[in-house]
C-alpha cells in the first residue's frame, strides 16, 4: 500500500512538489501509510476521498507530510556571513533592537544557532566600544515557529542528540551546551532568553507585521508549490523592514514576487528587501 505512484498522486492532490520529497519520501510515506491504516483506508483513492470530505483528516494528512530534518549551523557558510557581516550591519542600522523570525523551526536548532551568533556579535560590539548607542535590552528577539507542537516542545526543552551538533564548532559546543548522558546535549538556558516559541502554519498569515531578519530555509520553497506557496511567500516578504534580510535554503530559489529583493553578492541564499 502506498507505492511511489500513489505517493505522487497524494502530492499532486495537495499541490506539493515531488522534487522536494523525492529524497525524504521513505519516512514520509511510512507516516502516511500509518495514517491510512488508522483510517481503514485500503487505497489511495479512498484516502484522498477522506481528505476531501473531512477537514480534520486533511489537517492530519498535512502533519504526516511535515519534514523536520535540521541541525545546528546547517550550511556553515551562512552562519559565518551572519556573524561577520549581516548581523553587525543590521545591528548598526537598527540600534533599537532587531526582530527575527525562524519560520518552520522544527526542533529549534536554527533558532538556537541564531541566538549563538547574535551573542557573539553582541560581545564583539560591546568589547570594541564601537557602538555607543547599543541597546541595554536584548539586541535581538527571535520568534521561532512551527506547525508541529511536539517539535516546539522539544525545542523548548533544548535537548539535542549528537547528530544535531555535527556542524557545530567544538569551542561553541563546549561553551553553549553540556552533555547530559546518552549522547544528549542540553542547551545553555541563556540562549533561550531571546527566543519565543509559537505554533504557526507557514501557509497562514505571518504571526507578526515587521521583521528585520527572516529565515525561511528548507521548508516553504521545498515542500510547497503553486498558488498556495506564492501567496504565502509574498506575505512573508511583505513582513520585512526595508533593508531587512530574507534567508532561504542553499538549494532553494525564490519565486517571482512583486517586491524586489537584491541577492547578496557573497552568499546566494541571502536577499535584501527593497
Amino acid at each position: 500500500m502506498l507505492d511511489d505512484n500513489d505517493f505522487r498522486l497524494l502530492l499532486d492532490h495537495l499541490d506539493r512538489p515531488w522534487s522536494g520529497y523525492r529524497k525524504v519520501r521513505k519516512g514520509v510515506k511510512k507516516r502516511v501509510r500509518r495514517h491510512m491504516t488508522q483510517l481503514s483506508c485500503t487505497s489511495i483513492q479512498d484516502y484522498l476521498h477522506r481528505i476531501d470530505r473531512h477537514p480534520a483528516v486533511w489537517r492530519q494528512c498535512q502533519d504526516q507530510l511535515a519534514v523536520t530534518i535540521s541541525r545546528f549551523f546547517r550550511d556553515r557558510q551562512l552562519w559565518d556571513q551572519l556573524q561577520r557581516r549581516i548581523l553587525p550591519d543590521l545591528t548598526m542600522r537598527f540600534p533599537e533592537g532587531l526582530t527575527a523570525w525562524s519560520a518552520g523551526c522544527a526542533n529549534g536548532e536554527e533558532a538556537y544557532s541564531l541566538s549563538i551568533v547574535s551573542a557573539a556579535v553582541s560581545e564583539t560590539i560591546v568589547s570594541a566600544a564601537a557602538f555607543e548607542t547599543f541597546s541595554d535590552t536584548e539586541p535581538i528577539q527571535i520568534l521561532a515557529t512551527d506547525a508541529d507542537a511536539t517539535c516546539l516542545q522539544r525545542a523548548r526543552e533544548g535537548r539535542f542528540p549528537e547528530s544535531s551538533l555535527k556542524e557545530l564548532p567544538e569551542a561553541i559546543k563546549n561553551r553553549w551546551l553540556k552533555p547530559v548522558g546518552g549522547r544528549t546535549w542540553l542547551i545553555d538556558e541563556r540562549l533561550s532568553t531571546r527566543i519565543h516559541w509559537e505554533t504557526h502554519q507557514l501557509l497562514d498569515k505571518p504571526p507578526r507585521d515587521r521583521f528585520h531578519l527572516i529565515l525561511l530555509r528548507n521548508n516553504l520553497l521545498t515542500y510547497y508549490q503553486g498558488e498556495q506557496m506564492h501567496t504565502a511567500f509574498n506575505g512573508i516578504v511583505e513582513c520585512l523592514e526595508e533593508g531587512g534580510i530574507l534567508i532561504i535554503g542553499s538549494h532553494e530559489h525564490p519565486p517571482p514576487t512583486h517586491r524586489l529583493m537584491k541577492k547578496d553578492p557573497l552568499c546566494p541564499w541571502i536577499y535584501v528587501a527593497h
